[in-house]
């Protein structure tokens, strides 16, 4: 149970109505009870007189449409983010499982958690307060800051380096081999990929998503980067602060994404490529040269009926035929 003055101090938000009055859980407008919390985004939501909800996070201009108890804030949504970890599912204490095998040469901080069947390697270092699930396989000269969070099933492959606060998904993989083979008698010589991934401070990372370690270079995740489920990053990929990145995205390797990014999902985006500060890609969109300035960008064509698709791709079929009747040109393309 938390109480709305709790709440308020935490969002800095003002209480109307009782501030000891305290609730269980954050749900929906549609699905909170008497004893709920709720959040009201006035652009998105219309049904206000329907919810049962004990108390709500909403703006000045909406706080008239509720009866029930109100927390007053600028931003309801931001405010929902600050207290959802509030009502998250604990995390079991400092408990070391009698079936996780530590290296004797490992370094634990205190108030570690390590669930059953995890491996840590040796010479890696778990500072203090961090929460590794079960099945986690942490190989050898891994460091991993105060805080983080490693789901079950993941695995950190050697000399990885991994901030403070990090949320690390179930059944990623961080440090794997990158894709890198030099041609040969018409074959392939696989490149060692001696590099290392470097992981900043509060960065998330959905769940089976990898991350591949450099080939000679690092490859380096900055603070506050957030990462979706099912993403590859691949060698050398250098993704700047705060950017976002959605689900099924692909980076190929050695490509900088700058700063504050939203990349939609589904985004293919090619190698060797830099990508400005700010940039946002719609979903399914394909970066095939370098983004220099901030913006907006897309590509593909969204779904339609198919009659009108097969109808798009034959004008698109002629577009260079009708280039060269505009502009007199004769030449075969």
């Amino acid at each position: 149970m938390v109480s709305l003055h709790r709440i308020a101090k935490i969002v800095d938000g003002e209480v109307q109505g009782d501030g000891s009055f305290e609730v269980n859980s954050l749900m929906s407008l549609e699905q909170a009870g008497s004893d709920s919390l709720t959040f009201f985004v006035d652009k998105k939501d219309h049904n206000a007189s329907d919810t049962r909800a004990g108390a709500v996070l909403v703006s000045p201009r909406s706080a008239g449409l509720f009866s029930t108890h109100r927390i007053i804030v600028e931003d309801p949504y931001l405010a929902y983010a600050k207290v959802s970890g509030l009502f998250s599912h604990d995390m079991p204490g400092a408990v070391i499982s009698a079936y996780a095998r530590v290296a004797e040469t490992a370094i634990l901080g205190s108030g570690v958690s390590i669930g059953e069947f995890s491996t840590i390697g040796d010479r890696s270092k778990i500072s203090d307060g961090v929460f590794i699930g079960n099945g986690v396989r942490i190989g050898g000269d891994v460091s991993i800051g105060s805080g983080s969070v490693i789901e079950d099933n993941s695995v950190i492959m050697s000399h990885s380096q991994i901030g403070m606060r990090c949320f690390i998904s179930a059944g990623a993989v961080i440090g794997s081999s990158g894709f890198g083979y030099a041609p040969v008698d018409g074959g392939w010589q696989k490149i060692e990929q001696l590099g290392r991934v470097v992981i900043g401070d509060d960065v998330d990372i959905g769940a089976n998503t990898t991350i591949d370690r450099g080939a000679l270079d690092d490859t380096v995740i900055e603070n506050g980067v957030k990462l979706d489920n099912l993403i590859q990053v691949a060698h050398n990929v250098r993704i700047g602060e705060n950017t976002a990145i959605a689900g099924c995205s692909g980076i190929a390797g050695s490509t900088i994404i700058g700063r504050r990014c939203k990349i939609g999902g589904r985004a293919a985006i090619l190698g060797h490529l830099t990508i400005a500060d700010d940039v946002t890609l719609l979903v399914n969109s394909m970066v095939t040269s370098s983004i220099t300035a901030a913006g907006e960008y897309a590509s593909m064509i969204p779904v339609q009926p198919a009659k009108q698709w097969r109808k798009n791709v034959a004008i698109i079929r002629r577009l260079d035929r009708l280039s060269r009747k505009i502009t007199g040109s004769d030449e075969d393309h």
